[in-house]
């Protein structure tokens, strides 16, 4: 028989919970067996991360809550609190809910021992910083960044957390995957003899999209359908496709092997590794503010659209 997949409820065990208990002996509160979970980003993938983290181990509790909006915070804080087997591990108070541009940086500052990274993929190095920097364990969404710069500041952190002894670890849940753990060891033993190339196909149904509000600014009407932007998203191509490349290198690389192509189709150029690492191009807007302008969205057209 094939090797059974493994689920992302047992990534998580393996991984944010199981791992960091073992690998980590000061992960708790002091005086306490009790591990603190935050959640970041409360969409459904959100929502989902923090099921399976709760579920992953009989000493975790999920103890606040952060989002750019209210609304997703409070139907994920309801979702949980009704889930029959976490519901009783989720006791977040009223001012541990933060809601804005800022409220990663208030649940850092609230207490709590472990964070789960879920908001759309264009925030994740700057949230991995600040939780890196605040000594805190860390799951982070795939993918890990949207351009280059983004990249580098991953890269970074990570090399930080190591030398802090803390967990950093990525929901590319392909690399837990026993099947797929099987195969690329036998690659790498040469089974299939010298490997020159590696193809990776990923099929999709189509993407989502939710409607304008007369009453919200731009900044919000992206925010809420930030997979359709390539600022907030990376583009569909990094923010799914990721999973399948990342078969084919690690979590940072991966992200930046995704880059790379996206800007070779942009641009219609031959796009190296090293003009992808070095590339200076920010996709972020200038002020995360709800009444700021988001970045321009342009139509990237091969051939004309330049390599930045």
């Amino acid at each position: 028989m094939p090797p059974r997949s493994t689920s992302r409820r047992e990534f998580l065990q393996a991984t944010v919970v199981a791992e960091t208990l073992a690998g980590v002996p000061d992960l708790h509160a002091a005086g306490s067996d009790l591990l603190r979970v935050g959640l970041v980003g409360c969409g459904d993938r959100g929502t989902g991360a923090a099921t399976q983290a709760l579920a992953a181990d009989p000493h975790v509790q999920l103890v606040a809550m952060a989002d750019a909006f209210e609304d997703r915070l409070q139907q994920s804080l309801a979702h949980l609190k009704q889930d029959e087997k976490v519901g009783s591990k989720v006791d977040v108070a009223p001012n541990h809910r933060f809601v804005g541009f800022d409220a990663c940086q208030k649940l850092l500052e609230s207490g709590v021992d472990v964070v789960l990274l879920c908001t759309p993929p264009h925030f994740r190095p700057l949230h991995l910083q600040a939780a890196v920097q605040a000594g805190k364990h860390v799951f982070a969404e795939k993918p890990v960044a949207v351009d280059g710069p983004g990249v580098n500041s991953v890269l970074e952190s990570c090399k930080l957390a190591k030398t802090k002894g803390l967990s950093a670890v990525s929901g590319l849940c392909l690399r837990y995957d026993r099947g797929f753990r099987e195969t690329v060891s036998r690659l790498h033993e040469g089974e299939a003899g010298e490997i020159t190339t590696l193809l990776a196909n990923d099929y999709r149904s189509g993407r989502w999209a939710k409607p304008k509000q007369s009453s919200g600014t731009e900044m919000y009407y992206q925010m809420r359908n930030w997979y359709n932007f390539t600022w907030l998203s990376g583009d569909f191509n990094l923010e799914q496709h990721v999973h399948f490349l990342d078969v084919c290198a690690y979590m940072a690389r991966s992200t930046l092997l995704v880059i790379m192509g996206r800007m070779a189709a942009y641009t219609g150029q031959e796009i190296t590794w090293e003009m992808a690492l070095n590339s200076r191009e920010n996709l972020g807007p200038d002020r995360y503010d709800w009444n700021g302008a988001p970045p321009v969205a342009r139509i990237a057209i091969p051939g004309q659209t330049p390599f930045a």
